[in-house]
């Protein structure tokens, strides 16, 4: 695989949904950057009136703003939008955002020098490490759900065919790479060549591991890092996210039809039954350490949300028109116009 050059070309693709403050602090981030070869594709599900579109209006009155920065609206729906910025974008580096991560000013200059390094040939994507949320610990729940085979260990970052993943977030503080088998959808940077003919599967929900899911099709074909020397805030914004319960039903979904997706054979049945099971004790455990509705709930909800995510698959297997389809990049660009100061 081809290394991009050093003036490799960055499309940034930024899916944002009610929180129109947060994407301001990320703009004001790119506008710092000392790497300046990018475009900025901000994919907005608000509908309208948008508070994205008035947050984007007001950052490029701005006299030192970036001019390299477009809106197009997007039906809401996270993987639908990420599709959107897949469709349209240009660069040799594909950059997915959430709108409420901020970085330093060299950002996007180590992006370019890290896939530009001869060893990196064959990478097909990078994450950087959260300064923010990284290391979390390793705690009894994590112990049991390894312990009853619920994921794949507790070396972090691993996961196997059927998308069970270890957290990148049990990683502490180091210097240099690590391969892991999946990257999570706050940053993840890929080559161009690597996700050509890849898209997300727009029948996964916000929290139903859209990332997890497109980034193994990835790593299928490419090695995929997390790398410790870049470095990114994810602030965790609570705006226009789930509740707890409401999180868990869409990660159970998503976990029922990558179970459904990519499950062949008796052998990985009984990982699907050991995996509900050992789930299903350790809710148990926690209901009885700490009573309360949503514990009481959350085994039963995990358990329902997880066979409708099977019977999902069943369902759209007839379909002509699949969340597999192709996706080519660089076509499709419907821009909605962001006036400034400049243009009257």
């Amino acid at each position: 695989m081809n290394s991009p050059q050093p003036n490799a070309f960055i499309s940034i693709v930024i899916c944002t949904y009610g929180r129109s403050t947060a994407l301001q602090d990320l703009l004001s981030a790119i506008e710092a950057q000392t790497y300046q070869n990018f475009e900025v594709l901000v994919i907005d599900g608000n509908g309208e009136p948008s508070p994205a579109r008035e947050a984007i209006e007001e950052y490029v009155r701005r006299p030192s703003a970036c001019r390299n920065i477009v809106a197009i609206a997007s039906e809401k729906g996270l993987t639908r939008q990420r599709n959107v910025g897949l469709r349209v974008a240009a660069g040799d580096l594909i950059c997915f955002l959430d709108d409420d991560v901020t970085f330093e000013e060299d950002f996007l200059q180590g992006v370019v020098d890290l896939f530009g390094r001869s060893d990196m040939r064959d990478v097909g994507g990078i994450t950087p490490y959260d300064m923010l949320h990284y290391p979390t610990p390793v705690n009894l729940r994590w112990r049991l759900r390894s312990l009853f085979g619920v994921m794949p260990g507790l070396d972090p970052g691993r996961t196997d065919h059927l998308g069970r993943a270890v957290p990148l977030s049990f990683l502490k503080p180091w210097s240099g790479n690590k391969e892991v088998g999946w990257l999570p959808g706050f940053c993840m940077i890929y080559r161009r060549g690597a996700v050509e003919g890849v898209c997300f599967d727009e029948l996964l929900p916000t929290y139903g591991g859209e990332d997890r899911d497109f980034s193994m099709r990835v790593g299928r074909r490419h090695r995929l890092l997390i790398c410790g020397d870049l470095h990114i805030q994810h602030h965790y914004t609570v705006e226009g996210r789930e509740d707890g319960l409401g999180r868990l039903r869409e990660s159970s979904f998503g976990a029922g039809r990558r179970f459904a997706k990519y499950g062949r054979g008796f052998r990985d049945s009984m990982t699907m039954v050991r995996t509900f099971a050992g789930d299903f004790l350790v809710d148990v455990a926690a209901f009885v350490r700490s009573p309360g509705r949503t514990s009481f709930l959350t085994p039963f909800a995990r358990v329902q949300a997880c066979l409708d995510g099977m019977r999902s698959v069943r369902t759209t297997e007839s379909q002509t028109a699949s969340p597999a389809s192709k996706i080519h990049l660089g076509d499709n660009r419907t821009p909605v116009p962001v006036p400034s100061e400049r243009d009257n």
